[in-house]
């Protein structure tokens, strides 16, 4: 009784072997990409007024921080004010000569003209106080990729990746002879948000007929690792 109870496990042993011998996983990455011109422009705007006055530098900051609150044309984000004191330093002693306050904004708007004509109308309230402890900053213009394109491409090339995935899998069975499944997917993203910075100069007191710096198409990719099991 106990040589057949053998005789039959090796049986069995002997139809499962095969199978196992034959049975395995692949795994295998591969890059997918879209490109994608960016859709927003950037800057970041500082206005500083000097004076021996808090009343007088308050009262001018205010007239800018209105101008800009109240402009529907342009998206602003992480406006801030700051006053500091002045000092004047002479033979290790320092004299207070008065306040500077600091008015600071990011600008955001998917219309370069009106980005434009926001910093023009800008220059020109600042041209018609002709001092010169009054000062426009305009620095580093981008464009960028808005939040809603970016996520929106990554679902287009996760979709891709598991599309490309399924078929692939199906045309090994074709060749390889067997049924491969796909057991795993992991996506990772290979390009954050892109940007290109221009580094602009200081715009004080004169005309801006275009700050936008020339737009191109970048690429957005993705890495797929994929693991299949082919038996």
């Amino acid at each position: 009784m106990k040589l057949k109870v053998k005789t039959l496990a090796l049986f069995l042993l002997a139809l499962l072997l095969p199978m196992s011998l034959f049975s395995y996983e692949i795994s295998f990455s591969k890059k997918f990409s879209k490109s994608v011109t960016p859709d927003l422009l950037s800057t970041y705007i500082s206005i500083s007024v000097e004076d021996k006055s808090e009343k007088f530098i308050n009262k001018h900051i205010e007239i800018f921080n209105k101008y800009i609150k109240n402009n529907d044309d342009v998206n602003k984000y992480d406006g801030s004010f700051t006053l500091s004191p002045k000092y004047k330093y002479f033979k290790n002693t320092q004299e207070f000569i008065g306040y500077v306050g600091n008015l600071r904004y990011i600008i955001k708007s998917k219309n370069a003209s009106s980005l434009n004509k926001f910093i023009n109308d800008l220059i020109e309230m600042e041209s018609k106080y002709n001092r010169q402890n009054i000062k426009i900053n305009i620095s580093n213009v981008s464009w960028t990729t808005s939040t809603k394109l970016y996520d929106n491409s990554l679902d287009s090339l996760r979709i891709n990746a598991m599309t490309w995935i399924e078929k692939y899998s199906a045309s090994l069975k074709n060749i390889l002879l067997k049924d491969c499944e796909v057991k795993s997917i992991d996506i990772d993203k290979t390009s954050k948000k892109f940007t290109k910075n221009i580094n602009m100069e200081t715009y004080s007191s004169k005309r801006v007929s275009n700050i936008a710096p020339d737009n191109s198409t970048k690429e957005i990719k993705i890495d797929a690792v994929f693991l299949l099991e082919c038996k």
